[in-house]
């Protein structure tokens, strides 16, 4: 019989240790920002890290973002978008092959920690217009990063 059940393996995946947890993880960003990207939708507030992988936490307010649907959706797309990110992006030297550039990334020991603060107006952003605008603030920050 066949299994329905699928497994999330490889660079793509968004496992525990790609998530800040606990709000001592948020805390330790929030008071010290290295670098800080705005936008008209999100604000990233992102500094480096010691322990060898980059890793996401989202601010999704109930008071900007009041259905659960929306904000769900921007959610996944955040996370989706940290997974491409974070396997392809980082440095910005590997386009083709991200083993390469996860390799690169771990020679080069340059991992961050981001939060993602969404504002209020990012609810009135079509899938299409979510993605490429997320897309647009990860280069803007990858570029202060590097």
């Amino acid at each position: 019989m066949l299994s329905t059940r699928t497994t999330k393996t490889g660079h793509l995946s968004f496992k525990k240790n790609h998530r800040l947890l606990n709000s001592k993880n948020y805390k330790i960003v929030f008071d010290g920002v290295e670098y800080k990207q705005g936008g008209g939708y999100f604000t990233f507030l992102s500094r480096k890290n010691q322990l060898g992988c980059s890793r996401l936490g989202l601010i999704v307010a109930k008071k900007h973002i009041p259905l659960a649907v929306n904000r769900n959706k921007i959610k996944r797309a955040i996370r989706e978008s940290f997974r491409h990110h974070r396997a392809g992006a980082d440095n910005g030297s590997c386009e083709v092959n991200t083993d390469d550039c996860l390799m690169e990334q771990e020679r080069l020991k340059m991992f961050f920690d981001t939060i993602v603060l969404v504002k209020s107006n990012a609810r009135l952003l079509s899938n299409i217009d979510l993605k490429k605008e997320l897309e647009k603030q990860w280069l803007k920050l990858s570029k202060k990063q590097s």
